[in-house]
């Protein structure tokens, strides 16, 4: 009997013991908390901006982990962040993720919002954060900061009257590129845009977030994208240098620049044109023109005028040779001005944006003498309708003269100016011989072309 109770005894000793192991092991696997409550207290802290109480529900923490947080906020100006939590999603008795929505505002220029995870797990009984530069934004590597950069201004974005680009291969896009430096000048302190960017070690950037994209710069001239078009295709398959210019004689607006001479010559570079002899309109010449610059708004220059040293009548002013050098634009407004009575300084974009580039003045609109108007519009109608470019085909309604003047070297330049309702033009063929085998066949297919 005494050893039986000793065996009874012996067990139940043992019993107790692994009882109290048994205690001992579930003991050390309890864990406190939960990954709701973990996840929720580190959202809050953060909202908070409690950065402390943050890093002490952090498993291992980086050293710089408060460093990272202030320098996110300082770069990015974050005045605020609000985050909402979503479900725990459990992986297991020890990890489990918890998404969330968040919104920082940054600055002045609005909320940044995002879609990131909280990854928690069991460290030392009880959940924690596992924390990654990624916990701080999704998809952000351990080499990278994030930034806010400053979007540069775009350049200006010259455009037709109609608000569209130049017609393919149209001939004015040398004039479009001086012109974007003057217009450039007309906006003051022009908004910029910002991003955010997050940046490597390396330097290589990557943007993740426009706030404010810098405003586009889309500035309208007075060129008349179907006026444009029909002058460059009009030039198509000329072999010689050429040029057309086609102003508004009601306002002075250029409508259009083909040029394929050298150096921008429509507007820079004069060629000889027909005498003007003694008549109205040499002496005049001055006055509308002749000898200064047309200050446009891109700038361009009219021509020269000599002394002719005889008597001719008005209407033969613009014939002869040797007296004048002119530009095509020149020309163009010379016609402009038979057809309105009036001539107009050029303009390539608003009168407005024209005054504030030309700071010195523009030449004032000045009629032409009666004298002068008559015999001009009389002869220039009579060359089309009876004269050398009455075989070419002109539409109805067009008056113009041809022109063939002498050059320095080689075969003579041709000319034709002309007008037809509220148009004017001038086409020239450098060293192209006549100005009625060359030049008004190219005022025919612009003019058809309309």
């Amino acid at each position: 009997m005494r050893r039986r109770g000793l065996l009874a005894l012996v067990v139940v000793s043992l019993v107790i013991v692994a009882a109290a192991l048994v205690a001992l092991v579930v003991d050390s696997r309890r864990v406190t908390g939960s990954p709701r409550v973990t996840g929720q207290a580190y959202l809050d802290a953060w909202a908070a901006e409690n950065l402390a109480e943050m890093r002490e529900l952090v498993a291992s923490p980086p050293p710089d982990f408060l460093d990272q947080h202030r320098r996110l906020s300082t770069d990015l100006q974050i005045l605020s962040i609000k985050l909402t939590p979503g479900a725990v999603v459990r992986r297991g008795e020890r990890s489990a993720d918890m998404p969330f929505e968040g919104a920082r505002q940054i600055g002045e220029l609005g909320q940044w919002k995002f879609s990131s995870v909280l990854h928690l797990a069991v460290r030392d009984g009880g959940w924690k954060v596992v924390w990654t530069p990624e916990t701080l934004h999704p998809g952000l590597a351990a080499n990278e900061r994030l930034r806010m950069t400053e979007i540069p201004v775009p350049g200006t974005d010259l455009l037709t009257r109609q608000g569209k680009p130049l017609p393919h291969d149209s001939g004015a896009e040398r004039y479009f590129k001086d012109l974007t430096g003057r217009v450039d000048d007309l906006y003051v302190d022009p908004p910029t845009g910002w991003a955010i960017e997050a940046v490597a070690s390396t330097g290589k950037s990557r943007r993740l977030v426009v706030f404010r994209q810098a405003a586009e710069r889309r500035f309208r001239t007075t060129l008349d994208w179907w006026t444009q078009a029909a002058a460059a295709r009009a030039l198509d398959g000329v072999s010689d240098p050429a040029a057309i210019v086609a102003v508004r004689p009601s306002t002075g607006e250029v409508l259009a620049v083909a040029d394929r001479l050298p150096g921008q010559g429509a507007f820079y570079r004069p060629y000889p044109v027909e005498d003007l002899g003694e008549g109205g309109l040499r002496r005049e010449a001055a006055e509308f023109g002749f000898g200064g610059k047309l200050k446009s708004g891109l700038g361009g220059v009219c021509g020269t005028v000599r002394d002719a040293g005889n008597g001719d009548q008005p209407g033969a002013d613009a014939i002869g040779r040797n007296s004048v050098r002119a530009t095509p634009l020149c020309m163009a407004l010379v016609a402009a001005a038979v057809q309105n009575g009036t001539w107009r300084p050029p303009r390539l974009m608003s009168e407005d944006a024209v005054g504030r580039l030309e700071t010195d003045g523009r030449p004032r609109p000045r009629k032409l003498p009666p004298q002068v108007l008559a015999p001009l519009r009389s002869t220039m109608t009579a060359v089309v309708t009876d004269g050398t470019a009455a075989p070419s085909g002109l539409p109805a309604g067009v008056a113009g003269k041809t022109g063939t003047a002498r050059a320095a070297s080689g075969e003579d330049h041709a000319w034709f100016v002309g007008y037809r309702g509220d148009l004017a033009f001038a086409v020239l063929v450098e060293h192209g011989g006549t100005g009625a085998a060359a030049a008004t066949p190219i005022a025919v297919r612009f003019l058809d072309a309309l």
